[in-house]
């Protein structure tokens, strides 16, 4: 399969579930893939990756990532993406949507080295904004214009 095409529907796979997403990981990851997304440490192989964006749903509540492709570029077998990934929670309410560029190269059909660059900044601003207000989403008594009062 055409890099571009492997590297488009592995992205499109995380918008269906959690599991669908989890699984395009198991399948996309050979036991050596390289997943470098710094300021993060990188994760090697699909179990790591798995265990990574499970911890991400603990966390975060991430349940799915849509992705929308903004540029594709292929050489040879190396993909250099431009994209906005939505992070979501099952609601379907925003975690953070953060523009990257993405750099996938594999070998026989086999994801070996993806490196992500993006503002570490914005993207963790943006992700603790939405942790908060989904956190007081949670929490009894809290509307949307600010604290009820307790009741006497």
């Amino acid at each position: 399969m055409d890099p571009g095409k492997q590297a488009t529907e592995f992205f499109a796979r995380w918008g269906v579930s959690h599991e669908e997403m989890l699984a395009a990981f198991r399948e996309e990851f050979g036991p050596g893939t390289v997943w470098d997304q710094r300021p993060i440490p990188r994760v090697t192989g699909p179990n790591r990756a798995v265990l990574f964006l499970k911890l991400c749903r603990a966390a975060l509540g991430l349940v799915t990532i849509d992705v929308e492709i903004l540029k594709l570029a292929v050489d040879g077998d190396t993909v250099l993406t431009e994209r906005i990934d939505t992070l979501r929670r099952a609601d379907g309410s925003i975690i953070s949507a953060a523009p990257l560029v993405g750099v996938l190269t594999y070998r026989d059909g086999q994801l070996v080295y993806w490196r992500e660059y993006f503002d570490a900044g914005t993207f963790v601003s943006k992700t603790l904004v939405g942790l908060v207000s989904g956190l007081v989403r949670q929490v009894p008594g809290v509307a949307r214009g600010g604290v009820r009062p307790a009741s006497s």
